[in-house]
Parts: structure tokens; sequence; C-alpha cells
């Protein structure tokens, strides 16, 4: 993205310091705001997600030269254990801290039989790596040495100093599966598919004898499965480096065709589909397609998946949103075996297909990819991501559409406790919530959210936009049904104490009736016995 806009990434450091400027702009605007010194906000912030984008970014950048040169030192001894020496650094860099040796007492004697033990640990290492034997192993670096190396590479290569990783206290922040994934990309490490606790504390090491690693949390020896080299092709589509291996998934990345006659067809595609002449613009994209898939030999090849994107486009436009949801997946199938299952391309595809989907009548189907986009965004970018915010509040929108009220207030609140970049978007969320809730009967709570929502339009665009007008009914609307249900309310109140009250009284009249009964069957009793 930032060599599309001419930004070496050399300057990912200024990128980031210009971020965390921004974000203290923000902050200083809200202060400001709160406390009657400003009385309008702009609509559009400094997103979370960028400035947490930039230092992940960076920090996989040095790491990929940092552990080459921590499996090179000492004459590359280190690299006769590269399983334990690639898995303590990553601990290092995924955790908080380092574990204390009671905690580390505490987490292993809770350990199952089935998990690795030190000899399977030690089986990773190589003894006979050639020369005389007599080469001495390099100490095992502590997360301490590893941050400090990791840090220094970036003050190196970036002249930055990290503002959310490896500082003191929890700043909730720091996306460390995100970054365990782009580390592992840049560096062509390849992990084990389980669940890693990261954010948490650390064993990088444990040293046996021989400084031999047997040990590391979260992510131990035995979790590293491959180290694959990585390549730059010179006509590949994609900017950077790719995992190049021996096996068919792991060939040449897709390269750049140079096929002047389809790069014309679909041109001209898009310009029938611009005009609206859509017979004419599907036929041109077919067209392009076969010439694309004619001299790539495979359908999975970017070229491909643009002309069937661009075909499910005009199936949309045309009234065919079934037929146009069926092309969009075949596109997302083609661009998961390009790109992998976890790119933005494919994200942008679940978008689309969610899209048609609802269109065509299948919200349940049209769930599923918003969901899928939803997990993808929350590896990839972390809980800040930038699209976060916007996927949770349609998937509530569809539940909202099916009368499931509490699936969608959930969603809803999900959507609110994500950063947003854009105010108005906040305001939508705020008034889709108060909706939901006084479709559940929880008036007040409905009344206090379309407050904000009220204000939030206020200040972004005057109490005359239309916007605002709308907010000012339906808060009218929440308050007179949260009156009507306390009046209702009141009135059950007494209706039910009168019912209380009336049944006080018939129980007492009846305990006094029988009382006189039993005292009528005792003055008979007596004088049946007085006459015998």
């Amino acid at each position: 993205l930032i060599h599309q806009r001419g930004i070496n990434c050399r300057y990912l450091g200024r990128l980031a310091t210009l971020a965390r400027l921004e974000e203290d702009k923000d902050r200083q605007q809200n202060d400001d705001f709160k406390k009657n010194k400003i009385f309008k906000l702009e609509r559009r912030k400094m997103p979370l997600f960028w400035l947490e984008l930039l230092e992940c970014e960076m920090i996989a950048r040095a790491a990929k030269h940092v552990l080459d040169d921590y499996l090179s030192s000492n004459g590359a001894t280190t690299a006769t254990m590269p399983a334990q020496t690639v898995a303590s650094f990553l601990c290092a860099l995924v955790s908080e801290g380092e574990e204390t040796a009671a905690q580390t007492e505490k987490r292993t004697s809770k350990r199952r039989d089935s998990e690795p033990d030190e000899d399977d640990f030690s089986s990773l290492t190589f003894y006979h790596a050639g020369g005389e034997g007599d080469a001495i192993l390099p100490p095992v670096r502590s997360r301490y040495d590893v941050w400090n190396d990791i840090e220094t590479e970036i003050g190196r290569r970036f002249r930055y100093n990290l503002t959310l990783f490896n500082r003191p206290g929890k700043s909730g922040r720091a996306p460390y599966m995100s970054l365990l994934r782009r580390i592992c990309q840049r560096t062509g490490i390849r992990l084990a598919a389980k669940f890693y606790d990261v954010g948490g504390k650390c064993l990088c090491s444990d040293g046996g004898s021989g400084g031999q690693i047997i040990a590391s949390y979260p992510i131990s020896a035995l979790d590293i499965i491959d180290i694959v080299p990585l390549m730059k092709h010179a006509a590949a589509h994609g900017e950077g480096f790719v995992p190049c291996g021996v096996a068919p998934a792991g060939g040449l990345p897709a390269l750049h065709i140079s096929l002047p006659d389809a790069r014309v067809a679909l041109e001209a595609a898009h310009v029938h589909h611009t005009r609206r002449m859509l017979s004419q613009a599907l036929d041109l994209a077919q067209e392009a397609a076969g010439l694309y898939q004619r001299v790539s030999e495979t359908p999975a090849h970017p070229g491909v998946v643009r002309c069937i994107d661009l075909m499910g486009s005009i199936l949309y436009d045309a009234g065919e949103p079934a037929l146009a949801a069926a092309n969009a997946s075949r596109a997302l199938g083609f661009q998961v075996q390009i790109s992998g299952f976890d790119s933005p391309d494919v994200i942008n595809l679940h978008f689309v297909i969610f899209q048609f989907l609802l269109a065509a009548g299948e919200p349940a189907k049209a769930i599923q990819h918003i969901k899928a986009a939803i997990y993808l965004m929350d590896l990839m970018g972390g809980p800040n991501h930038l699209e976060l915010s916007n996927a949770y509040h349609k998937a509530g929108a569809v539940h909202h559409g099916v009368n499931d009220l509490k699936t969608a207030l959930r969603f809803y609140q999900e959507a609110m406790s994500r950063d947003s970049c854009d105010r108005l978007l906040e305001g939508m969320i705020l008034k889709s919530s108060a909706v939901v809730l006084d479709g559940i009967g929880d008036y007040k709570t409905a009344v206090e959210t379309e407050k904000r929502a009220f204000q939030l339009f206020s200040v972004l665009f005057g109490e005359k936009h239309n916007l605002t007008l709308q907010s000012d009914q339906a808060l009218k609307k929440f308050m007179q049904s949260a009156v009507e249900h306390g009046s209702r309310a009141v009135d059950d109140m007494k209706k039910k104490q009168e019912e209380e009250a009336a049944l006080a009284i018939a129980n007492e009249i009846e305990a006094e009736e029988a009382a006189e009964e039993e005292k009528r069957k005792k003055k008979s009793q007596k004088k049946k016995k007085g006459k015998k």
C-alpha cells in the first residue's frame, strides 16, 4: 500500500511518529470537548489500527535480521538446534514478561502425560553437525536480550522507539497474534495450527546440559513445523517475498502476463459496465477471463479473479444476486489458492459475497461470510482493525432484519466496543442499538443511547441536519414509550397492591370465620357432655 503511494519502507518510523501525534491531537480534542472548551468535533479521527500496524511491520522486519544473526552466530553453531532457537525467539516477542521459577513450576505441574517432555525436545538438536565436536553453543538469550536486539535494529533501520510493545504495564493495544503471523510471514516460519497463549508470561528457555534449550512457552520447539526459504520474483503480482517450497502448493507466485488483448477486453468490460450496457460488459469479461486462463493454464491467477469478480458485479446489477454470489464464490476459491485464506483480497470477497447473498434473500449464508471476514480482520489486524466496527454493525443489522433482537444487540454492543475512525458510524451504531433496546422493552436504556446519538449528530452536523432531526424525533418517541411503560408499571403496581390488600383482607375474614366455627364446635361438644 505505501509503495503504491510512493513511500519507501524506511519511512515506517516517520509514519508511526505522525500517527502518534495525530492520536495525541484526537485525545486533546476529546478532553477539550468534555471540558466545554470547544463545541464541535471533526467527523474523522486517527484510527488506532494504523500505529499498531506500523509497529508490527517494523518489529517483523527487524526480527528477520535479528533471527538471521542468531542462527549464524558463533560459526552457525546455533543452527544445530534451529527449532529450539526459533521457538525461544518467538516466545520472547509475543509475551509481556518472563515467568518466575514458581510460575513455571506451577504451570508444568499441570502438564498432561501426552505433552512433550525433555527427551522430545533434546531429540531436535543436531549433535554431529561437522567439525571435531568441540563447538561451544552460545548462551540462551532471554526475553530482555531479544527485545533489546529488536529495538536496536528498529532504531537503526527506522529511527523509531516502540510505544506499544515491550513497555511496562499492559497497554491493551499490542496485537500479539497479528505480530506472530507477520513475523512468520517475513521469516518463512511455519507453526502448528493450535491455540497459543500470547500476551502473557513466557519461558524463553530452560537451559539443560550443554546449553541445550529443552523447554519454551507458549511456543515449544515441537510447534515449529518448517522454515522455508523466501524468494522475490521480478514479475510477481505481489510486492514482497513469498515462500518457496518443494510442495505443489509452494510453487511460483502468480506472475504478470503481457497480454494486451485480455487487458483491453477487461477495460472495455469496465467501461460498458459503467454505462449500464450489462450484456456487452458480461461478454467482454468472459472473453478476458478465457484469454487469461488460456495463457496461465490455471484459473488461479489474479487476472482471472478480477474478471470473475467483475462478472459477479454485472450480474448483481442485472438483478441476479444468486448468480452473482456464485461467481463471487468462485473468485473467493481462486483467491485463496493465490494468496492464502488470510489476505485482504479474501476479506474483500467475503464482504462482496455477504452483500450478494443478502440481496438474494439468504441471510443465514450471508452472516457466515461476514463472520469469516470478522475473524480474519481480528487475526490480521487485532481488535482495533479499521473495518471491524462496521462489520459488526452490518452483522447486527442482518439479525435485526430477521427480528433476532437479542443477537442484534450483542453485535451492536461489540461494534461500539471497537475503535472506529468515523464518528458518524458511531452515531449510527448508537441509533440502531436504541431501536433494538426499544424493541426488547428496555426503554430507559434506549432513551439514554438515543441521547448519545443525538448529541453526537448535533456536534458533528448541527441541530438542523436531517440525522439530528430524525434522532430528535426518535428520542421523543422513546421517551413517550418510557413514560407509557412507567405509567403502566405504576398502574400494575397499584393493581397488584390492591389485589394483595384484598387477598389479605379475605384471608383475615376466612381466619376469623374459621376461629368462630371452631368456638361453636367446642361449645356444642361441651353441651353434649353436660347432658350425659
